[in-house]
């Protein structure tokens, strides 16, 4: 029997062993009927944004692609807009989307608008369906770009009148080796690996900078591996936590914008910088004024493009960083760390234990308007385990969550990269991609309101999430950018009104809790934690905390 192109379509995501489709619907009939025929779940949001935040956050976390729909037109433009932050973040996200079907184009169709241009800029690979014969072709070409040797969001197009139309009678299959991130790595030179030891041994104060390339490699065992063979500290970009259990004595924390004090310092002092997987971008380097210029720099990526691209390097490494990190730690065998570098691990890790015991008294201040957000991540990371994962949004809850929840090395934390909002529904995929952990979202009331009415879609689908909002009433990260660098003050961009977000969310069905004081916390979470979800927190906090953004960090020593 010959397949329609929405039969193919949803056959070979079936052969991947896709379980979920995120969209928002509207017409296009055809596939969703095929969809379900090939026992695909349809995750059926309140938005094309949220739906694609979701398909980022379970590909981030499953390691396959995340496919979401936007229907024609202003569906697919939508999907389009929301592509950002898995392009950032380079995460395999296929939109697969329709568009408006061929014998009506150019006629003044309603809602006809051309998509293709719209997804060109934060896609890596973006086509449209030109042959009904080859559908399935081009679903397997859009996996194998979006899970590639450099992952990120892909876009297919399909004419909507070819959903219906005879595709093939050949059965749908996965093409062999590839079709998840890590299935397809570069291996090193050789002779680059055996420089690469060599300059790293020549240093005298070394720094191993571990970036969102790390992550996506799986790379956590050997860079744990690696700093134990040498004795060489750890810093991570936000992006690349989790590269090392943030409670070993090497881990220095996150450097650059959201940041610890001590790590952009200890960047500052360090002589040779071993950067894995980071692209030295603007957040890691806050804006690039910490000083990598004056280091020897050896950088490591998959990305050719990445390479040398923002600071002169004293050696390029082309390559995945687990296979690089591999090959390095056999080329160490017999080889010992120079003398002085015991004594420089030392003094770091020294450095790092003062800066958290200053870190620490932040839970005890009590502001006279709210919660001090410390202490609300202080008891969030004493009731999650090291399985758990957490999701934090952007602004100033990436900074909270960045600097003061240390995580357990793996894939144990998820951060927007960089589009305020992503965070619940981003962690509601990510909670559909590992059911077996607990995934809790740190949003603020300000990020939340963006995407609130998925907390309907995961009462609908019995979603184990919890949500805890650090709600000032405010865009903080704005209140303090205009109070502090402008003198200013300006409500009318950074107030909201009081929303009783625990009322708000026993609405939608889900437990709602409200928290006030310091003291509530523990009974709080113990309660929220206790139930299966959706569980939201309405934690009231000062709006007056400053987050630990390096433009907003003065004298403080955090």
């Amino acid at each position: 029997m010959t397949a329609t192109v929405a039969q193919a379509v949803a056959q070979t995501l079936a052969a991947y062993g896709t379980k979920h489709y995120f969209c928002l619907t509207g017409g296009d009939h055809d596939l969703w009927l095929a969809l379900d025929e090939a026992g695909i779940g349809i995750v059926n949001c309140r938005s094309e944004a949220a739906a694609t935040y979701m398909a980022d956050g379970y590909a981030r976390v499953s390691g396959a692609p995340g496919f979401v729909y936007g229907q024609r037109g202003p569906g697919a433009a939508n999907v389009a807009a929301a592509l950002a932050d898995a392009f950032w973040a380079l995460s395999p996200v296929v939109s697969l989307t329709t568009s408006i079907a061929l014998p009506t184009r150019d006629r003044f169709q309603y809602q006809e608008v051309d998509t293709l241009p719209m997804h060109a800029p934060v896609t890596v690979w973006n086509k449209s369906l030109s042959s009904p014969e080859r559908a399935g072709d081009m679903v397997r070409a859009a996996i194998r770009a979006a899970t590639g040797l450099v992952p990120g969001p892909v876009h297919l197009e399909i004419p909507a009148d070819l959903l219906a139309k005879p595709s093939t009678s050949t059965t749908a299959f996965r093409d062999e080796g590839v079709g998840s991130v890590g299935s397809v790595r570069t291996a090193p030179d050789e002779e680059r690996v055996s420089q690469l030891v060599d300059r790293l041994l020549s240093a005298t104060r070394p720094l191993i900078l571990c970036g969102n390339g790390t992550i996506i490699s799986g790379a956590w065992d050997e860079v744990e591996q690696l700093s134990t063979r040498l004795g060489i500290p750890v810093a991570t970009t936000l992006g690349g936590k989790g590269s090392i259990d943030e409670r070993s004595p090497r881990a220095v924390g996150v450097v650059g914008r959201y940041s610890r004090r001590v790590a952009n310092e200890v960047v500052g002092d360090c002589d040779t910088v071993l950067a894995l997987g980071t692209r030295l971008g603007g957040l890691a380097t806050s804006g690039w004024q910490l000083p990598f210029s004056d280091k020897k720099i050896i950088q490591v990526d998959a990305d050719p493009n990445v390479l040398g691209h923002n600071y002169r390097t004293e050696l390029s490494v082309l390559g995945d960083v687990r296979q690089t990190l591999r090959r390095v730690l056999s080329e160490l065998e017999g080889r010992d760390a120079p003398r002085g570098w015991q004594a420089w691990s030392g003094q770091v890790a020294e450095r790092v234990s003062v800066w958290q015991e200053h870190a620490s008294r932040l839970t005890e201040e009590r502001p006279d308007d709210g919660m001090h957000p410390a202490s609300v991540v202080h008891h969030l990371r004493a009731i999650m385990t090291d399985e758990d994962l957490l999701v934090a949004d952007t602004g100033a809850i990436g900074a909270w969550a960045g600097t003061l929840f240390p995580v357990a090395a793996g894939r144990t934390f998820l951060r927007s990269a960089g589009s305020l909002g992503w965070a619940l529904p981003g962690a509601l995929g990510a909670a559909l991609a590992d059911p077996s952990r607990r995934t809790v979202c740190l949003v603020g009331d300000g990020g939340l309101m963006y995407h609130l009415g998925e907390l309907e879609t995961a009462m609908r689908l019995d979603i184990p999430i919890v949500v805890v909002v650090l709600n000032n009433m405010a865009f903080a990260s704005e209140y303090h950018l205009l109070k502090y660098l402008w003198k200013r003050e300006l409500p009318a961009v950074t107030d909201f009104n009081d929303v009783d977000l625990a009322a708000v969310a026993a609405g939608f069905g889900a437990h709602g809790l409200r928290v006030d004081a310091p003291s509530e916390l523990a009974d709080t979470f113990d309660e929220a934690f206790a139930r299966r979800g959706p569980v939201l927190i309405d934690a009231r906090i000062s709006r007056e905390a400053v987050a630990p953004a390096a433009p907003f960090r003065g004298d403080s020593p955090v």
